[in-house]
C-alpha cells in the first residue's frame, strides 16, 4: 500500500535544500560552508540518503569536476558515518569533528579557490559551526517557534538566519534581502509582538551590515522596528503606511539605497503589502499558537491539575459523608409498639399481682379478670400516662381485693415504658439531624467540588491589552494572567502593592474588560510585591440601616440581626425576634442567628439549615423559641430568597408600590417537624426590604395602617427609614415599648445609578 505525500515533509526537505543552496554560494567559489549544515541535519535526525543527494545538487551549479567531487566526497563520507550510527541507533559525538576532517581533507588538498591557510580557516569555521546550527536547525526544522526559547536556541536560530540572510543578498541581491528582512520584522510585530520586531531587525540587519562593511544597517533597522512596534497592535494599515513613510524618507533624505537597484525600495513596498492583506484570521490563529505553545503553561497546567485533584478529594469526601446519612438512616431501632406493651403490662399483672394475691383460687373459679378487659385498663393507663381508682371499672372495684397493688404496678409498668418511648424519640430526633448534617455536608463538599474542578482557560486576547493599558496608566505589572471559566473570568497581577491600591488599577482594567471590576484578594507577596485577584463587580449594592428599642423593663432583648457575606455577589440578611424578652430571649435569638450564619456561610442550603437549627432548639426541651426573618439576595441578578419562619409580615418598598411578605409557620424550636414559607422574587435598584419584629407591627392597629405609613416612607435612605418605623411605632404605643423593637432596612441600588 502506497503511503500518502506527506506534505510538511517535503516543505521540510525543500527548506533544508534552500539552506544547502545558501551555504553553498556564500564566498562564491562553492567552498563545502554547506558540510556544517548537513552535519547539523543528520544530527537532528534527517535521513542520510537524502540529505546526501540535497547537499550534493548545489555543487553541480559550480560546472568544476573538482568542485564537485571534492563536496561530494565529503558529503558521502558523513553521510555514510552517519547512515552506519543510525542502523546501530546511536550518533556520534566529538569524534564528528575527526569525521568532519577526514571529510574536508580533499578540499584542502585539490580545491583552487582559495590559497591553503584560508581553506584552514574555512575548514576550522565549518567544524565550529556544525556543532553550532545544530539546534537551530532543530528549531527551524523540526520543532518551529512554538516552543520558548532558551538563550541558547535563539543565538543558534539567529546564526543560521543571519548565514542564510547572507546567502539570499549573495544570490538574489541586497533590494531583495532587504525586503525579506523588512517582512521578518513586519510578521514578528504582528505574531508575536513584544521586542520581537526589535530582536528581527537586528538579526536580518547584521548580513546586510557584513555585506556592506557597515554597521548603518543596523540602525536603519531599529528605525524600522520601533516604528512597527509602535503601530502593530493597533493597525495593520497604520502599520503598513508608516513603513513605507520611513522608506520614502530613507530614500529622499539618506543615501542608504544608493548603489542599489532603482526597484529596491518597490520591493520592500510589494512586501509591505503582502502583510497589509495577510488574512486575519489566519494571522489569529498562528498568533494563538505561538502564544499558547511560548506562554508558561506549565503553571496553568498545574493549577488546574491540583483544582482536579481537589475537587476529586471534596468529591470522595461528599460520597463519605452521603454513605453516612443512607447508613444512619437504614439503621432501624425496634420501636415499643404499643399491643405489645399492652399485653406486656397485663400479663405482669396476672403473673405478678395476681400470682401473689390471696385471692387467686377466688378469682380464678369466677374467671377474673378477663385477659380483654385487663389490656383495656392497661391501655387507658398508657393513653392517659397512668391510672387511679376511678379508672377502674366497676366489675375491678367490686371483685378485686388487691386493686392498689394492682393500680402501683400498672403505673410503674407505664412509666418504664414512657421513659424507653423518650428514648427512642430522642435517638430517633438525633439520628434524623445527624441525617441532615452529613446529608447537608455532602451537598456543599459536592458545590465545592464542582467549584473547585472548574479548568482555568488563559484568555490570551485580552491579557496584552491589559498590561498595555495598565502600563499607559503608569502602572507596570510584572506579571498578568486572564482566566476564564464559562462564564467566570478573573484576572491575576502582580505589581507593587502601591500601584494596587491606585484608583486608576481598577479603572485601566474595567476599560478593557467591558465591566467594573473589584478586588477580592490583594496578599502581600513581598515587601514591595502583591498579588492581587480582580473579578466582575456585582451590578448592584446595598445599604443597611437598623433602629431598635428593648422593651422598657428589661436589659436586653431578644431581638438580634445579622448581614453576612457569602460570596462577592451574595449575602444573607437576618433578623430573629426570641419569644418575650429580656437575657433568655436575647441568648435563644442570638444562638438561632449564629446557627444561620454558620450554616449559610459554609454553604449548606436552607433546606438543611432550617431543620437544623429548629432541632437544635428543641433539643434543650425548654420553651425556646424565636421568629425568623431571613433574606439571600444575589447583587449580580437581583434575586431574592426570603424565608419567614413565625415572623410577622415583612415588607419590599418598591418605587411605586409596597409589597407584602407573609407567612404562616410556626417559629423555631417548637416542633420537630418544620415547614418555613418561602418566597423567591426579583428587586430592582431602589427597592427596600424591611424587617420588622412584632413589637413594631402590634403598636399598628392593622397591616393597612402600617403599609399606608410605610407607603409615605419610600424614598428615605434605609438608616432614616428604620429610625421613622420606630419612631412611629412608639408614638403609638404612648411613648413606651411594650415589647423590645426592631426595625431592619435594606436597599438595593444599582452601581451605575
Amino acid at each position: 500500500m502506497r503511503k500518502a505525500f506527506n506534505v510538511k515533509k517535503f516543505f521540510k526537505y525543500l527548506l533544508t535544500l534552500l539552506g544547502y543552496f545558501l551555504f553553498t554560494i556564500l564566498d562564491g567559489e562553492f567552498s563545502p560552508f554547506s558540510l556544517a549544515l548537513l552535519t547539523a541535519n543528520l544530527f537532528i535526525g534527517l535521513k542520510p540518503l537524502i540529505c546526501f543527494v540535497l547537499y550534493s545538487a548545489p555543487f553541480l551549479l559550480s560546472f568544476s569536476a573538482v568542485t564537485i567531487a571534492v563536496s561530494v566526497f565529503g558529503g558521502g563520507v558523513l553521510c555514510l558515518i552517519f547512515a552506519i550510527y543510525k542502523r546501530r541507533n546511536a550518533k556520534p559525538s566529538l569524534e564528528t569533528v575527526g569525521y568532519l576532517a577526514v571529510a574536508l581533507t580533499p578540499y584542502c588538498i585539490f580545491s583552487v579557490s582559495h590559497p591553503l591557510p584560508i581553506k584552514l580557516i574555512i575548514s576550522s569555521a565549518i567544524i565550529l559551526s556544525s556543532f553550532i546550527l545544530t539546534q537551530g536547525v532543530k528549531i527551524w526544522i523540526v520543532k518551529g517557534l512554538k516552543y520558548k526559547l532558551s538563550s541558547d536556541d535563539f543565538l543558534s536560530a539567529s546564526f543560521l538566519a543571519v548565514v542564510c540572510g547572507y546567502g539570499l543578498i549573495i544570490a538574489f541581491g541586497e533590494g531583495f534581502f532587504f525586503g525579506i528582512a523588512l517582512l521578518s520584522i513586519l510578521f514578528s510585530g504582528l505574531l508575536i509582538g513584544g521586542l520581537s520586531p526589535l530582536l528581527t531587525s537586528v538579526v536580518t540587519a547584521i548580513p546586510i551590515a557584513i555585506f556592506r562593511i557597515d554597521f548603518t544597517p543596523l540602525s536603519i533597522a531599529v528605525i524600522y522596528a520601533c516604528a512597527i512596534s509602535l503601530t502593530c497592535s493597533k493597525s495593520k494599515l497604520l502599520t503598513t503606511v508608516l513603513t513605507a513613510t520611513v522608506t520614502t524618507c530613507l530614500y529622499f533624505l539618506t543615501d542608504y539605497f544608493s548603489g542599489l537597484p532603482a526597484y529596491s525600495p518597490f520591493i520592500s513596498t510589494a512586501f509591505s503589502v503582502v502583510y497589509l492583506f495577510f488574512p486575519e484570521r489566519l494571522a489569529e490563529k498562528l498568533r494563538d499558537d505561538l502564544k499558547v505553545h511560548r506562554a508558561e503553561n506549565i503553571n496553568r497546567y498545574s493549577i488546574n491539575l491540583h483544582r482536579n485533584l481537589i475537587a476529586g478529594k471534596l468529591f470522595e469526601f461528599a460520597s463519605v459523608f452521603s454513605e453516612m446519612a443512607c447508613s444512619v438512616e437504614n439503621l432501624k431501632r425496634e420501636s415499643p409498639q404499643i399491643d405489645k406493651i399492652n399485653s406486656q403490662i397485663a400479663n405482669g399483672i396476672l403473673n405478678s399481682v395476681c400470682a401473689d394475691c390471696v385471692a387467686l383460687s377466688s378469682c380464678r373459679k369466677n374467671k377474673f379478670p378477663q385477659y380483654d378487659d385487663l389490656k383495656k385498663v392497661v391501655s387507658l393507663g398508657i393513653a392517659k400516662g397512668g391510672l387511679n381508682l376511678v379508672d377502674l371499672p366497676k366489675n375491678f372495684s367490686e371483685n378485686c381485693q388487691n386493686a392498689e397493688t394492682l393500680l402501683r404496678f400498672a403505673n410503674e409498668s407505664i412509666l418504664n415504658y414512657r421513659v424507653l418511648e423518650e428514648e427512642n424519640s430522642a435517638i430517633e430526633q438525633g439520628k434524623t439531624l445527624l441525617v441532615k448534617q452529613t446529608k447537608g455536608l455532602s451537598d456543599a463538599l459536592k458545590g465545592l467540588a464542582t467549584d473547585a474542578c472548574k479548568q482555568l482557560e488563559v484568555n490570551s486576547k485580552s491579557q496584552k491589552k491589559l498590561t498595555d493599558n495598565l502600563l499607559k496608566c503608569g502602572i507596570a505589572v510584572k506579571e498578568l494572567s486572564h482566566f476564564k471559566s464559562g462564564d467566570e473570568e478573573e484576572i491575576v497581577a502582580v505589581l507593587s502593592y502601591k500601584d494596587s491600591l491606585n484608583p486608576l488599577f481598577l479603572k485601566a482594567i474595567g476599560e478593557i474588560t467591558g465591566y467594573k471590576p473589584i478586588i477580592t484578594t490583594n496578599n502581600r507577596i513581598s515587601e514591595t510585591l502583591s498579588a492581587v485577584t480582580v473579578k466582575r463587580s456585582p451590578r448592584m449594592d446595598a445599604a443597611f440601616g437598623i433602629s431598635s428599642k428593648t422593651k422598657d423593663d428589661k436589659q436586653k432583648s431578644g431581638d438580634t440581626h445579622s448581614v453576612t457575606k457569602i460570596n462577592e455577589g451574595k449575602f444573607l440578611i437576618a433578623m430573629s425576634d426570641g419569644m418575650g424578652s429580656g437575657e433568655k430571649a436575647e441568648e435563644t435569638s442570638a444562638n438561632a442567628i449564629s446557627l444561620i450564619e454558620t450554616f449559610y456561610k459554609a454553604g449548606l442550603s436552607s433546606d438543611v439549615v432550617l431543620p437544623i437549627v429548629n432541632n437544635l432548639l428543641s433539643f434543650n426541651g425548654e420553651d425556646n423559641f424565636t421568629a425568623m426573618d431571613v433574606g439571600i439576595v444575589n447583587l449580580f441578578s437581583g434575586s431574592a430568597d426570603f424565608i419567614k419562619i413565625g415572623s410577622p409580615y415583612s415588607f419590599i418598598l418598591t418605587k411605586d408600590s409596597v409589597k407584602i411578605i407573609e407567612g404562616n409557620s410556626l417559629p423555631l424550636g417548637i416542633l420537630e417537624e418544620m415547614r418555613p414559607t418561602v418566597c423567591k422574587t426579583n428587586l430592582l435598584s431602589g427597592d427596600v426590604i424591611v424587617f420588622l419584629s412584632d413589637g413594631i407591627t402590634d403598636a399598628f392597629a392593622s397591616s393597612s395602617d402600617l403599609i399606608d405609613f410605610l407607603s409615605t416612607q419610600r424614598a428615605l435612605n434605609p438608616k432614616t427609614l428604620a429610625d421613622n418605623i420606630l419612631e412611629k411605632a412608639l408614638f403609638l404605643n404612648g411613648g413606651v415599648a411594650k415589647d423590645d423593637m426592631t426595625a431592619f432596612c435594606v436597599r438595593i441600588f444599582s452601581k451605575s445609578a
